[in-house]
């Protein structure tokens, strides 16, 4: 799997596109292989396979496209946590969170 990915609707999936991940039927069997190039006639007969989104690769994000989405996500902590005093569960929560949207290694 890429670690710029994403999971899309197939109706936001474009021709050109690149499968993250291998796409599987119901049973397990490889329908398409990770790394396909996606084209219009493979987006229709994924679509006639009942089959709604997708994990394909996206192109990664600039550092000022990342770093202000760090900072969304932290202020978002800040939102979720808002409530004092904080207890043992909760605080421990908050300090994990907040070292996985940093992306320091716990």
């Amino acid at each position: 799997m890429s670690t710029h990915s994403q999971y899309l609707p197939l109706s936001k999936v474009k021709a050109g596109m690149v499968l993250a991940d291998d796409l599987l039927d119901k049973r397990g069997h490889v329908l398409l292989p990770a790394g396909l190039s996606l084209s219009e006639a493979t987006l229709h007969a994924i679509a006639a396979h009942d089959i709604h989104q997708l994990h394909v690769e996206s192109s990664p994000m600039s550092s000022a496209d990342s770093a202000a989405l760090q900072a969304h996500q932290l202020a978002r902590i800040d939102l979720i946590f808002r409530q004092h005093p904080y207890t043992y569960p909760n605080s421990e929560l908050e300090r994990l969170l907040r070292l996985y949207r940093s992306g320091v290694p716990s």
